[in-house]
């Protein structure tokens, strides 16, 4: 569980250091399906979402389970198994609003994890 964390916790980070916005943490622990933790961002166009899964892919030890999305680049999904993350044109995120879904259980992404919080503008709100 520690490496799982810590997985999560690089993620995203890399995902803050590279500019994605709002970065939503959903943790799933306690629902009966097969992953611990959504990772959910967004960017406004399809070069910015290349850069974020290419720095995923290159930075993280472990490499996804299965992924989505890359031809359209809309809502790209990268399953690592213990964790999934989702990153959307800010247009699909609305459309899709996962994280209505599961509202009660989204947590601040870096101190649920334990992560270093940045001056990132990732981390606000402001619809």
């Amino acid at each position: 569980m520690t490496d799982e964390r810590s997985l999560v916790r690089q993620a995203i980070e890399l995902l803050d250091d590279k500019k994605a916005e709002n970065i939503v943490l959903i943790d799933l622990n306690e629902v009966s399906i097969p992953t611990s933790y959504f990772i959910i961002a967004e960017t406004d166009n399809t070069a910015h979402a290349k850069a974020l899964v290419n720095v995923l892919r290159e930075s993280l030890k472990l490499k996804p389970n299965h992924s989505e999305g890359f031809k359209e680049r809309k809502w790209i999904v990268l399953d690592y198994g213990d964790f999934v993350v989702h990153i959307f044109e800010k247009a699909a995120r609305e459309f899709y609003d996962i994280e209505s879904l599961w509202s009660d259980h989204i947590v601040d992404p870096h101190q649920a994890v334990g992560a270093t919080p940045g001056p990132s503008p990732a981390m606000t709100s402001d619809t």
